[in-house]
């Protein structure tokens, strides 16, 4: 999130992974409001909405997502379609609804068909002809473990991406070939030695938040509701984990805090004076990946 809060490297990135060609490109990029987002109770909705206009006049809603959970396919077209139809709070008349292209960006496969690329593009059309009319959603999805280039066979924008998101969290430098502006800004943001102290610290924060809520709705918990006996057990360890990490957060205000105190044995250590995972991420070194992911 925090590489495509800047409008330059997302319009970049838009068009290279949209394949929008010359005269049809994105021009014009405005960050939308989720304050109408309705709260489902499963946390945090994707990385942001986007309205563009393109150079032909045309104008659109990106809405971007980049995690993977439970029934995911599902929760993508919901999110869509609200997306489309919360414009009438705005808009009032049907004739001024925008189309909306959902952008999904996720390291796991979705569509393990091979004949479907890494970036994939869905749309409803009809079936004898195959022609599209409903233009109102659609969706882009790009599968990041299908990216098989190496640094050497990188030749287009869109290489230079998807290389780029697929490789961040472990290379150290941008492939000498590329020049694009915009991707190379991309390599410099990430790095966590430009963070600053207040970046950082909010950083942990999150992680350490997003990680009990990643155990709150994890797919063995749902799996253990299925299972019987399984979901007690389940239920009981994500409850656990919520709760240290909120009194972690509640008793220690600031990052130094934290790391002055790891010898807490009510909030680091298990009953076997075992450390807990959240003492163990936090010895941790932070990874590139977190931190594309959490800022």
């Amino acid at each position: 999130k925090k590489v495509f809060m800047e409008p330059n490297r997302l319009r970049d990135f838009l068009n290279a992974i949209l394949r929008r060609p010359a005269g049809d490109q994105i021009e014009e990029i405005e960050f939308l409001s989720q304050d109408l987002v309705p709260n489902v109770g499963q946390g945090k909705r994707g990385m942001f909405d986007i309205k563009c206009k393109d150079q032909a006049g045309n104008r659109f809603i990106i809405e971007m997502q980049n995690e993977n959970k439970a029934y995911f396919l599902n929760r993508v077209q919901f999110y869509g379609m609200h997306t489309y139809v919360s414009q009438l709070e705005i808009s009032k008349l049907h004739t001024e609804l925008l189309p909306v292209v959902v952008i999904v960006v996720i390291k796991e496969i979705l569509f393990p068909d091979e004949e479907i690329e890494c970036i994939n593009y869905h749309q409803t059309v009809e079936r004898k002809t195959n022609k599209h009319h409903l233009n109102a959603l659609s969706y882009v999805f790009v599968e990041l473990k299908k990216f098989k280039k190496t640094a050497k066979e990188l030749k287009s924008i869109e290489d230079y991406w998807l290389y780029f998101l697929t490789h961040s969290p472990e290379i150290t430098s941008p492939p000498a070939s590329l020049h694009d502006k915009w991707v190379l800004d991309a390599y410099d943001t990430i790095t966590q030695f430009n963070w600053n102290s207040d970046e950082y610290d909010a950083y942990i924060r999150a992680r350490l938040s997003l990680e009990a809520e990643d155990v709150a709705l994890s797919e063995a918990e749902i799996k253990g509701r299925e299972e019987g006996e399984a979901r007690g057990k389940a239920k009981g360890e994500s409850k656990k984990a919520i709760e240290i990490a909120k009194k972690m957060l509640a008793k220690y205000s600031s990052l130094e805090e934290i790391y002055k105190n790891l010898d807490d044995r009510e909030l680091f250590f298990d009953k076997k004076g075992k450390p807990n995972s959240l003492r163990v991420n936090l010895d941790r070194p932070v990874t590139k990946e977190e931190s594309a992911k959490y800022l």
